[in-house]
């Protein structure tokens, strides 16, 4: 490993060998919610999927992960068995969480999925997704006191998961300028090569810096680097959201698989990472 990676608005925290991270955006509301995301370090899984696989599902040692939900929980600030978890097929359906879904997945069945994104507004309830390239959503509203949670790959970014969340926040009463929003540690501008079909999904999103397209430069004239974070930005701009209140975390997980798990390193053999969200 050659260090741990860090930006203005990416916070590492290390609790004995175990790495998470939080957002300095968020942070300023410590004493209102909690909030985190992980590294792959620190757990007890094995293989491919050492170490601190928080992927349910994925073909590891379901006693494994949840000793990883535990361990996580313990160093962000949160029970597991509490965990309300996504079930994500890369669509834009969102689920507003209760306590009575609290364990599903990690302890007992989901009745749901097809569930990309979380809302909550019930304190002591944490919200869980899942990455391994793709885009966290972090949203917080003040004035209402919610949040929510959701995850955006290429598919969901172009269908502007950023801003149909930010709809529902609205639709439960909250103000758009005052919702607070990050966007957490994915696949990087650098590194995310995509071809001509993704691409033309992308065309339309434009920001002051212009296209959140480029041509690979060292790719063929068929494939493209297209920035995630620009463009979950764009969406969040659009839906209302005032630009200080956006923060991009900066850390690209195809760039460090020492730290990160990324599909695009490891394919399916792979653990996945987890955000975390949680009135109090």
């Amino acid at each position: 490993m050659t260090g741990i990676p860090k930006s203005s608005q990416a916070s590492p925290h290390l609790e004995q060998d175990l790495l998470w991270y939080s957002f300095p955006l968020l942070d300023a509301y410590a004493d209102r919610l909690s909030h985190g995301f992980s590294s792959r370090l620190g757990g007890v899984s094995r293989g491919d999927f050492a170490s601190l696989n928080l992927g349910i599902g994925r073909g590891d040692d379901p006693q494994l992960v949840r000793e990883n939900y535990r361990r996580f929980g313990a160093a962000c600030g949160f029970l597991a068995e509490r965990g309300v978890f996504s079930w994500q097929t890369h669509g834009v359906e969102l689920r507003e969480a209760t306590p009575a879904d609290s364990g599903k997945g990690l302890l007992h069945p989901r009745d749901y999925r097809g569930v990309d994104g979380l809302i909550c507004r019930e304190p002591g309830l944490p919200l869980l997704t899942h990455y391994a390239d793709c885009v966290p959503l972090f949203f917080y509203s003040p004035d209402r006191h919610l949040i929510a949670l959701s995850h955006a790959g290429w598919r969901g970014t172009a269908a502007r998961m950023a801003a149909v969340t930010v709809r529902r926040l609205i639709a439960l009463g909250c103000d758009a300028a005052q919702i607070r929003g990050v966007i957490g540690p994915s696949a990087g501008p650098e590194r995310y090569q995509v071809g001509a079909d993704v691409a033309q999904a992308f065309t339309d999103f434009r920001d002051e810096q212009g296209a959140v397209l480029r041509r690979d430069p060292e790719g063929r004239d068929d494939r493209y680097l297209l920035d995630l974070w620009r463009a979950n930005r764009i969406a969040m701009l659009e839906a209302g959201l005032q630009p200080q209140h956006i923060a991009i975390a900066g850390l690209c997980t195809i760039s460090r698989p020492d730290i990160f798990y990324s599909h695009r390193v490891q394919g399916e053999a792979r653990g996945a990472l987890a955000a975390f969200m949680m009135l109090k």
